[in-house]
């Protein structure tokens, strides 16, 4: 189906992308943080990367955000719905900051708006949700200024 002369052939293309998408996978574990703006701790070698490895083989696509990734294993429910960045499981890398910028000034201006009304716990899950992006913010920019601008997430 492939047009290889062989089986051997398609298996040394499959090896290839493996090592390609682990290492991508790696990279990504290695300049994630959570809504503190916590940098993720990964260390390749541990005997939980490959488990981790296997748990984003098996989960990751079906757990992906518009401006990050949820880390929370797939068997567990989900209380945040439509809440990410107040969720301890929201996890993110710097390929996300110009949504987290965006996201950021619109939170601000809804904060404002909130206040300006009165609603007093509206603006309260602004302010928590506006605080979080400061803190991812701040960290992937760290990020990105302690790498080479060819780094990819």
């Amino acid at each position: 189906m492939l047009g290889h002369a062989s089986p051997q052939m398609t298996a040394r293309y499959a090896t290839i992308h493996d090592t390609t998408v682990r290492a991508a996978f790696d990279d990504y574990q290695r300049r994630r943080v959570d809504i503190r703006g916590t940098r993720l701790e990964f260390d390749p070698d541990a005997p939980a990367a490959e488990a981790e490895w296997v748990k984003h083989n098996l989960a990751r696509v079906a757990a992906s955000l518009p401006n990050g990734y949820c880390g929370r294993p797939p068997q567990q429910d989900c209380p945040h719905p439509n809440a990410c960045l107040t969720c301890p499981d929201f996890q993110t890398t710097p390929q996300f900051l110009p949504l987290h910028r965006r996201q950021r000034d619109d939170t601000l201006v809804l904060l404002t708006a909130a206040e300006q009304a009165g609603n007093t716990r509206l603006a309260t899950n602004h302010r928590q949700v506006a605080d979080n992006l400061e803190h991812v913010i701040d960290a992937l920019e760290t990020i990105e200024r302690q790498e080479p601008s060819d780094a990819t997430g």
